[in-house]
């Protein structure tokens, strides 16, 4: 058996597993698809079963770091945020809807 990092095979899945082990993710990502463009604090209300503030700023980092999110800053007062699904998070939501459909079908 190999150690972890040394099968290149099983590298992606593990990092998928670990970028979607919180349903935080999975929520935020769909709440996007959904309304588009949304600034944090509506964010926040619009995410099903209630997400912290401090829970979503991690998840939205997370996401942006991914290249999946897009973090816009309004040089305003107060400042604006908002987020949106990037080209590249929008083409795994096809992917995803059909996860959760398997998994209502399944479960």
């Amino acid at each position: 058996m190999k150690k972890n990092g040394q099968n290149s095979s099983l590298s992606p899945a593990c990092a998928l597993f670990e970028r979607f082990g919180s349903r935080w993710a999975l929520l935020v990502l769909l709440t996007l698809q959904e309304h588009e463009v949304l600034r944090f604090s509506e964010l926040t209300r619009s995410v099903p079963g209630g997400i912290s503030e401090r829970m979503l700023a991690a998840t939205v980092r997370d996401l942006e770091q991914a290249g999946l999110v897009a973090r816009t800053l309004y040089p305003e007062v107060p400042p604006r945020v908002e987020y949106r699904l990037t080209p590249k998070g929008e083409s795994l939501m096809p992917l995803l809807r059909q996860l959760l459909e398997w998994a209502e079908k399944n479960g």
